[in-house]
């Protein structure tokens, strides 16, 4: 596949309306059940133009899955930005998703659906994950068997409350859900349980309730 003038505005026009009509569409209904036939429909462009940008679905999949990853991460590198203590920054950055499920309902949905590829320790946009679960460690803050471990954990939370929160994405629930599952995740990780729960409560109502959270990227997925 020829690569695209990324120059040209017309081909960059093209690539946006895809991922965009990617993004509705996996929202709605698991990715197998999306044809690239529907993709182009949705997009109003041309077959041939889908393979001028994707090799297959499954790379439109990743590019929509990476752009709305990447906006959310925007979010949490801003919120953590002068926070030093690995586990205030590990719930933050959760809330920063719940958040998110609130005020971007769509993505969110496509974020519950397509997961795959998200775990792995070297995909840079788990970087600042994995580097607080280290420092976590390293401090004795953490008391958790691996890095790894650390990392699978934070994912299933985010992606279970993801889950739940898309059914009934209300400020209301999300605090709860955030103050709730944070305390979980940050008990797990080792830390007493009366600490835990006075962390989650904060980031809860600093990032969820109050809406702390980094507005510039809200809505940069669309």
């Amino acid at each position: 596949m020829a690569e695209p003038d990324r120059r040209n505005p017309r081909v960059e026009r093209t690539r946006a309306a895809l991922v965009a009509a990617g993004r509705r569409l996996f929202s709605e209904r698991p990715v197998d059940a999306v044809t690239v036939d529907d993709i182009v429909q949705a997009a109003a462009v041309g077959k041939g133009s889908f393979y001028n940008h994707f090799p297959d679905r499954e790379a439109l999949v990743r590019a929509v899955s990476a752009q709305i990853r990447l906006s959310v991460e925007g979010a949490i590198g801003e919120a953590n930005a002068d926070e030093p203590d690995p586990a205030r920054r590990v719930v933050r950055a959760v809330c920063c998703y719940l958040r998110y499920a609130v005020d971007e309902p769509e993505p969110a949905r496509v974020l519950v659906r397509v997961h795959g590829g998200h775990t792995s320790l070297d995909a840079p946009l788990n970087r600042g994950l994995v580097e607080d679960m280290e420092r976590g460690l390293a401090s004795g803050r953490f008391a958790v068997p691996t890095i790894e471990a650390g990392v699978l954990f934070a994912f299933g939370v985010v992606q279970l409350s993801l889950a739940r929160l898309v059914l009934e994405p209300t400020p209301s629930l999300a605090v709860s859900l955030a103050q709730q599952m944070c305390a979980l995740l940050l008990r797990g990780l080792g830390l007493p349980p009366a600490e835990a729960d006075l962390i989650a409560a904060q980031a809860s109502d600093d990032i969820v309730r109050r809406g702390a959270y980094a507005t510039t990227h809200t809505g940069a997925a669309h």
